[in-house]
């Protein structure tokens, strides 16, 4: 199976609307909402097509908590909102706050879970993932881990979004098209992926080939075909799903933010390559 999956359903009311014509128009067959974006009737808007794949995007990094903001303070602003992103969750993570930082980390995703139950029904299986794939850090993969043990979750997948080295190998003639940022991504959740596969081994937890680090929020169809014949082997051959991430939701100028204060997400809500993943996605034809 390839799934063809739109991350943040809930950043804004247009960028909403943009995933939902590429479920209704496009090649579109699985969608990331965020727990706590702008999310009201979201089951009814993408639950139309009974092969929609719905997905949990954990989220510790933008917008409100669904927790007590006292409860968890460590990770969010005097104003209440998230205050780090993936680099600064990570440091936290291996300091001396770790214990703290555990602790709230877990209580926030456990709100995100009870949520994402309620929402679904408490015996529903679910995928997940997480904004900005912080729960490839590994102390949060194991809290995660805890979560969906302590909830009885049932859980068809987690995202391991370190991409096969293989596929891209064999495609020279993109070698020149990545970029440095994207190398690094690619590095860094590589490396944290070998100490979290150990930890979803032993849970059974299934995991697809990711496609969408190198080329994170610049998917286009050239990449796509060139990548995915490779990709399709792979998952032939070991029996696993593939999975494309894209980032198709835009914001309109003057558009209410989960955090209008970040403008390291605004630049990236705003960015013209959402409209190139928007396109391909209601293009791309797959068979």
């Amino acid at each position: 199976m390839v799934y063809f999956c739109a991350d943040d359903y809930g950043i804004s009311t247009y960028g909403n609307s943009r995933i939902e014509n590429c479920l209704e128009n496009g090649v579109l067959n699985k969608v990331s909402v965020l727990p706590n974006g702008e999310i009201s009737d979201f089951k009814q808007r993408l639950s139309g097509n009974n092969t929609t794949t719905l997905s949990l995007h954990i989220n510790l990094v933008e917008g409100r908590p669904l927790s007590n903001p006292d409860d968890v303070d460590l990770l969010v602003s005097e104003s209440g909102y998230f205050k780090y992103s993936f680099i600064g969750l990570f440091f936290l993570s291996i300091s001396n706050k770790r214990k703290e930082f555990e602790k709230q980390v877990y209580t926030e995703m456990q709100s995100q879970i009870k949520f994402w139950k309620k929402a679904m029904g408490e015996n529903i299986s679910v995928s997940i993932d997480s904004h900005q794939h912080t729960h490839m850090i590994p102390l949060i993969f194991k809290t995660l881990m805890r979560v969906i043990e302590d909830e009885g979750l049932n859980v068809q997948s987690i995202r391991i979004p370190a991409e096969p080295i293989s596929p891209y190998v064999f495609t020279p003639s993109l070698y020149f098209e990545y970029n440095l940022i994207g190398l690094i991504k690619q590095w860094l959740l590589k490396t944290f992926a070998l100490v979290n596969r150990r930890e979803l081994k032993k849970s059974k937890i299934q995991s697809a080939y990711f496609m969408g680090i190198l080329f994170s929020g610049k998917l286009n169809e050239a990449r796509i075909r060139k990548l995915l014949p490779h990709y399709l082997k792979l998952a032939k051959k070991h029996n696993k799903n593939i999975e494309i991430g894209f980032h198709p939701g835009y914001v309109k100028s003057g558009e209410k933010l989960l955090d209008g204060s970040r403008q390291d997400f605004s630049k990236f809500y705003y960015s013209p390559w959402r409209n190139t993943e928007y396109n391909t996605l209601l293009n791309f034809n797959y068979e």
